[in-house]
């Protein structure tokens, strides 16, 4: 008997010794498994920040446009002008209407970088398009339809999602004219964000997977007037 119950002894003991191999890969898998359920949520979250961030940042430049606009009564109170992205955004600067240059970069798109110190300010720190007169030339008016976009984020190094604005009557929706780039965009082929002159500022998903954002202007906008771009 009093063997017997040092038997149970020491197997009870060696039982409590550690796992089993079984037992380690049930929680393994159980953990993996947790783990995967929870990258999904953690992800969109990230991405969501980002956009949210993008189109709080476009807000503010769209404000920089705005108060520029109403003080340019020399120029019948249009928004800025100029031949690429870069020398509106210099306008802004120099004009004291936006203090900070990295203002123009999207956190994180490539082939754009946030200034340095020392750096010198350039095109490569500009991530945004803007909306100008035809030809490039002369800024939009302050009489301009509400539902014109002001400024968008760049498509990559020197192209944006739209070459040009034309024949915005008769009720005709407007798509991007170039998908967005999978590597050189911000947010790849996801979507954009954009700021239009009624002041509000929105992130546009694209359709799909092919990268192009689906009724860019809206069929309401009834401006005929002609626009173009500068990147």
């Amino acid at each position: 008997m009093l063997n017997n119950r040092r038997r149970l002894c020491r197997t009870a003991r060696a039982s409590r010794g550690g796992f089993t191999l079984v037992e380690l890969l049930v929680v393994i898998g159980i953990i993996a498994i947790l783990a995967g359920v929870a990258l999904g949520p953690i992800t969109n979250g990230i991405k969501q920040a980002k956009h949210n961030a993008s189109v709080q940042q476009s807000h503010q430049l769209g404000a920089a446009l705005f108060s520029y606009a109403t003080d340019n009564t020399a120029g019948g109170n249009s928004y800025p002008s100029g031949a690429n992205a870069y020398s509106i955004a210099s306008t802004l600067v120099s004009g004291n209407y936006i203090t900070d240059p990295n203002e123009f970069v999207i956190a994180g798109q490539p082939n754009e970088a946030a200034l340095v110190a020392g750096g010198t300010w350039g095109t490569g720190n500009v991530s945004w398009t803007f909306t100008v007169g035809a030809g490039g030339t002369g800024g939009v008016t302050t009489q301009a339809s509400d539902l014109i976009p002001l400024i968008f984020y760049n498509n990559g190094p020197g192209n944006a999602v739209v070459t040009s604005v034309t024949s915005l009557g008769a009720g005709a929706a407007v798509s991007t004219t170039t998908a967005l780039d999978p590597v050189n965009a911000p947010f790849g082929t996801d979507g954009i964000a954009v700021f239009y002159k009624g002041n509000n500022a929105i992130y546009i998903k694209a359709t799909g997977t092919t990268g192009i954002v689906a009724n860019f202007i809206a069929s309401s906008c009834t401006d005929t007037t002609a626009y173009g771009i500068a990147k």
